[in-house]
């Protein structure tokens, strides 16, 4: 009895001391506990904020419609680690407060490698399914807030079959790999010479006319992912993502191919002014954006090849560009004057399907004073 007095009388005398100590106790055990199942730091705060856009556009990518970017941004997701988390109800005049954590680096449901669906269904059963995924083909996790957000920008023309069979199966990925992104398909409208990197150029500037894009993934509608280890992201290099592709045994062609599927940051795009505008049929305007790349410092990066796998789907090719051998030779000359600061097109339309956003646009062939 004499020692238990002893230590209550310790403890009464050292009162607020214990209660620091054991404060403190429960707070390192609540960090190592979520960096143990998160490997993030506990509930860093992140704001939903519906209607709005978390950041302005950049200048250069303004004129787009209010209207569509408000529905475009219905949940606006951005991370900030001085509040809350604030869903705006836009019918009502209060906010609800509640936290979720980062999502974990590594996503938990990935599945490694998967069948490809090569049955397309039909578009009335394609909207029916993925009811997840919002208007414009966007989506961002419920549970945590996403470290990555994603346009997937395709160039297209005719391809209905395979636009189906993409987005058959690459929404199940892209969610469970927990992005924040949106699909958009660039149409080319008319029946001018088909140019994919004036395309994905345009998807560039459209996409961020609706939403705060930091990663682009430029994809060719007829490629699709083997194994959803191949994060949909952007590292601090840019990123050659279909690495090992069925109808080249899985074998990478050459070491600075950068074509098919291939992933880079705003900043990179910015940097090297896109790709380049003067490449009219097919052939050559990857092979300018790995030179661009290289000529501005970057390393092209790669997931091994058992990871980075694609099916290629069946398709006729478009008839090759007989000029893009001296395109190519010349291009140096051209980084800077050629590219997304060169864009001339009209957008014919832009609408919000369920499962992605398409954007129609006719083309036009940029002037180009230097190095032709």
């Amino acid at each position: 009895m004499g020692r238990l007095r002893r230590f209550l009388l310790l403890c009464w005398t050292h009162f607020y001391k214990v209660l620091i100590l054991g404060i403190l106790s429960v707070i390192f055990l609540q960090y190592f506990l979520s960096m143990a199942f998160y490997g993030t730091k506990p509930y860093l705060s992140v704001s939903f904020f519906y209607g709005t856009r978390s950041e302005a556009s950049p200048s250069a990518y303004t004129n787009s419609d209010p209207g569509l970017t408000a529905k475009f941004n219905a949940t606006d997701v951005t991370v900030n680690a001085n509040s809350s988390v604030s869903s705006n109800d836009t019918s009502q005049d209060y906010f609800v407060t509640t936290e979720i954590p980062i999502c974990p680096s590594v996503p938990p449901k990935l599945v490694g490698r998967l069948k490809v669906w090569t049955d397309a269904p039909s578009w009335k059963e394609l909207d029916e399914m993925y009811t997840d995924v919002e208007d414009g083909g966007r989506f961002r996790p419920k549970d945590c807030a996403s470290r990555h957000k994603v346009a997937i920008i395709i160039p297209y023309r005719n391809r209905d079959v395979h636009l189906r069979l993409f987005l058959y199966n690459m929404h199940p990925i892209l969610m469970r790999q927990q992005l924040d992104y949106g699909i958009f398909v660039i149409e080319e409208a008319g029946d001018t010479v088909f140019n994919r990197a004036m395309l994905m150029n345009i998807g560039f500037v459209e996409a961020l006319k609706l939403y705060d894009f930091q990663c682009f993934i430029f994809h060719d509608v007829d490629l699709l992912p083997e194994d959803d280890r191949n994060i949909y992201s952007c590292p601090e290099q840019p990123r050659h993502m279909s690495v090992a592709v069925d109808t080249m045994n899985y074998k990478l062609p050459y070491a600075d191919i950068f074509g098919g599927v291939s992933a880079v940051t705003k900043e990179q795009m910015e940097k090297v002014n896109g790709f380049s505008n003067e490449f009219w049929g097919w052939g050559g305007e990857d092979d300018d954006m790995s030179n661009r790349l290289r000529y501005y410092g970057y390393k092209i990066s790669r997931y091994q090849a058992n990871v980075a796998r694609y099916k290629m789907m069946k398709h006729t090719k478009d008839k090759p560009n007989p000029d893009r051998y001296n395109k190519l030779y010349r291009g140096k000359f051209r980084y800077t004057t050629d590219g997304v600061n060169s864009l001339k097109y009209e957008r014919e339309s832009l609408q919000l399907k369920h499962l992605y956003t398409l954007v129609i646009v006719k083309l036009e062939r940029p002037k180009v004073s230097r190095g032709r």
